[in-house]
């Protein structure tokens, strides 16, 4: 398992958990609003057995781990790793864009991870000008969504970014976008309580995959609260991140 960096205590990355925070790297991904652009291409420095070995020894504080990257259902070791938590009674939650539904459907048929947050970047439309890739199909999309809602514990979340459009536009997600992104996980996923939040963009200088992105503030609160409007007529438990 390939993991270029460990955040060893985080309260926030795993509801209800005191969790490490590992990161692999690699994406099928090229999002210009990305803030992980350092890991993409980062050659491992932490190994599989020295990440085991540090969650054996706090288990009286950290309660599990989450694997995020980059995106962790590319990497080949990813089931076997998860095995070896599942084996030590370490639980994983996984952060995934959902693009490797095969990947999902396998941690779920083997009860490896028990909770998966997946990005949901937005309406099929805008999918190519949000990731920057043709990869992002809608069918293995709503593939991965309908696996995600069978984990023991999930969610669904977007990030309201800048979105660059044709001829350099570059402007946020609309609130009728974002109502478009919760419908498709709605009928994707089916009727339930499916948890949906909507995160802020937060610009970071020298830190995002398209520079021009770095100059646009925070998405605005009454934005997010339309967003948010839209979202609730799909998915009922949605929230402001």
């Amino acid at each position: 398992m390939r993991i270029s960096g460990l955040l060893e205590f985080s309260l926030v990355d795993y509801p209800g958990k005191v969790a490490a925070v590992a990161f692999v790297p690699g994406c099928n991904y090229s999002c210009p609003a990305c803030h992980a652009k350092q890991l993409l291409n980062r050659e491992a420095a932490i190994t599989e057995d020295a990440l085991l070995e540090y969650l054996q020894g706090a288990r009286q504080w950290v309660g599990g781990v989450v694997l995020c990257g980059g995106e962790p259902t590319l990497v080949p070791d990813l089931l076997p790793f998860a095995r070896r938590l599942a084996a030590a009674g370490i639980p994983l939650k996984l952060d995934t864009n959902g693009s490797a539904p095969e990947v999902l459907e396998k941690l779920l048929e083997e009860k490896l991870a028990d909770y998966v947050a997946m990005d949901v970047k937005g309406p099929q439309g805008l999918l190519e000008n949000i990731t920057g890739a043709r990869s992002a199909t809608a069918g293995a999309l709503a593939r991965s969504m309908r696996a995600v809602a069978k984990f023991p514990d999930y969610e669904f979340r977007t990030t309201a970014v800048p979105v660059v459009r044709g001829a350099g536009e570059i402007s946020f997600l609309t609130a009728a976008e974002l109502g478009g992104t919760a419908r498709a996980i709605a009928e994707a996923a089916g009727p339930g309580g499916h948890k949906y939040f909507i995160q802020k963009f937060v610009p970071r200088k020298d830190g995002l995959l398209d520079e021009r992105l770095e100059s646009f503030p925070e998405t605005p609160l009454p934005l997010l609260e339309e967003m948010k409007a839209e979202a609730l007529k799909y998915l009922p438990k949605c929230e402001i991140r």
